[in-house]
């Protein structure tokens, strides 16, 4: 195994031209998620480990954050308390992108990525009143288009795996769900 692990490795160094450079950059945005109905945000650290004139492979770390409207019930021995609050959901994955230029400065997207999700519930005090963290998959796809020294806009679309989570000894059900979204980037 280890021997076939090495070869494949190897032959993808030995593929790589030596005019391909590694690259960074970020990317910003927002969207809507379908399931919970909420808008989001995220933010991305890039790095294209392989380009030439048809093609871009880039690996990147995003943060996907949004946030949902609780109501929670305490009881205890003087009776049942009620509690406002918010469900925040942070997710971190690692995620690879196949970028296809397809011409001039348009090129369409897709890829994958593995993370956790992490679940918090806050009152409105905000103090933390529990949390729980799960394993989160995504896939997407979209259109880019870059305007020259580094700068590019993006449209997209994702879908977000995710696992059920438990607060305050309740379970919940989570729904897999599509985001739609837009971002700029910057890439150096």
């Amino acid at each position: 195994m280890k021997k076939l692990v090495l070869a494949l490795v190897s032959s993808v160094l030995f593929a790589i031209p030596a005019q391909a450079q590694l690259s960074g950059g970020i990317l910003l945005g927002g969207g809507y998620l379908e399931d919970p109905g909420e808008g989001f945000g995220f933010a991305q650290i890039r790095g294209t480990f392989y380009e030439d004139d048809s093609f871009a492979h880039t690996v990147f770390l995003e943060i996907l954050g949004f946030e949902d409207d609780a109501t929670v019930f305490f009881s205890n021995g003087a009776g049942t308390f009620r509690a406002d609050g918010d469900i925040t959901f942070v997710n971190v994955t690692v995620n690879y992108e196949l970028e296809a230029k397809l011409f001039g400065p348009i090129s369409a997207y897709a890829g994958g990525g593995l993370g956790v999700e992490i679940v918090s519930l806050d009152s409105r005090f905000n103090f933390d009143i529990d949390s729980d963290t799960n394993f989160l998959a995504q896939f997407f796809a979209g259109v880019r288009a870059d305007f020259g020294n580094g700068f590019h806009l993006q449209a997209g679309v994702r879908y977000l795996i995710r696992d059920d989570f438990s607060l305050l000894g309740d379970e919940f059900v989570t729904e897999d769900s599509f985001g739609y979204e837009i971002g700029a980037g910057f890439q150096f």
